[in-house]
């Protein structure tokens, strides 16, 4: 079905106003930084820039998100009507996070072991200016903030959009997962984010709620941050026992996860005809 120009602006909207609130702020950073003398900062600390512009996005996105806080109200209570279930259990959670490290790791593995991170020089940059931070500030910054607003622009807001304008939640899925790898800007991230992009929209589909995507991005990043800043955490968790174990992991979780936000929607789509007077 053909779309008009309104309706693909009203999909792409978020991603759109991000962009512009993240690249003001960054250019309002680094005209303090430069005033004061300061501009090697944009540069030896580029990710903590980053990280405050990624915040001004957010903001930028404030009005948007109160909207579709409001929207997933009245859905919440039609779905509480008609009894469909809801949030899970502590245990879901603890499973959720033991896949997510799972994945990452497995999904790493296979990127690393396709030679791709060698060739692409865009990617080497992108390395080298996220490991030039600390321990500390590295978790905040990439189990932080980043999980809580790329999950707040890509799951949140994206995949809520995408999937009520289609009727789809494949579509939604896969949309949003590909704007998140177009999103990271070099082939290499964006492989890989295309896939744990998947992963992420299907946790939050199945969980119905916004922690569970954040809690696999969260732990995901830092798993990956902690494994390259300590050999040590890198030795055990990239070792080829691990690899196996993490690999039927990663395919078990998959097939569950598919299969039961497969399930959930067609408990969903009964109860909603039901529902129909």
């Amino acid at each position: 079905m053909r779309r008009g120009m309104p309706e693909v602006w009203g999909l792409v909207k978020p991603l759109v106003i991000y962009y512009v609130g993240y690249y003001v702020i960054r250019m309002i950073v680094g005209t303090l930084l430069a005033g004061g003398g300061m501009a090697f900062l944009m540069e030896d600390g580029g990710s903590i820039v980053n990280g405050i512009a990624m915040l001004g996005g957010c903001v930028a996105l404030y009005p948007m998100i109160e909207e579709e806080r409001e929207q997933q109200r009245r859905e919440k209570r039609a779905k509480e009507d008609t009894g469909i279930k809801g949030r899970k259990s502590v245990l879901w959670y603890l499973g959720l996070i033991v896949f997510a490290v799972s994945s990452v790791v497995f999904f790493n593995t296979l990127v690393s072991l396709s030679g791709l991170l060698e060739q692409s020089s865009a990617y080497q940059e992108v390395v080298k200016r996220q490991y030039g931070v600390s321990l500390g500030m590295g978790l905040f910054l990439y189990a932080g903030i980043s999980a809580v607003v790329e999950e707040g622009v890509f799951r949140f807001l994206l995949y809520n959009r995408l999937y009520r304008s289609s009727g789809r939640v494949a579509f939604g899925v896969v949309a949003s997962a590909f704007l998140f790898g177009v999103y990271h800007g070099n082939i290499v991230q964006g492989i890989y984010a295309f896939i744990v992009g998947v992963l992420m929209a299907l946790t939050y589909v199945c969980f119905n709620d916004f922690l569970a995507p954040v809690l696999f991005h969260g732990f995901g990043n830092a798993v990956i941050f902690l494994s390259n800043m300590i050999p040590e955490v890198y030795e055990t968790v990239f070792s080829p026992v691990m690899f196996w174990g993490f690999g039927l992991i990663t395919v078990a979780g998959s097939v569950f996860l598919i299969w039961e936000v497969k399930n959930d929607k067609m408990v969903e789509e009964a109860d909603n005809f039901r529902a129909i007077p």
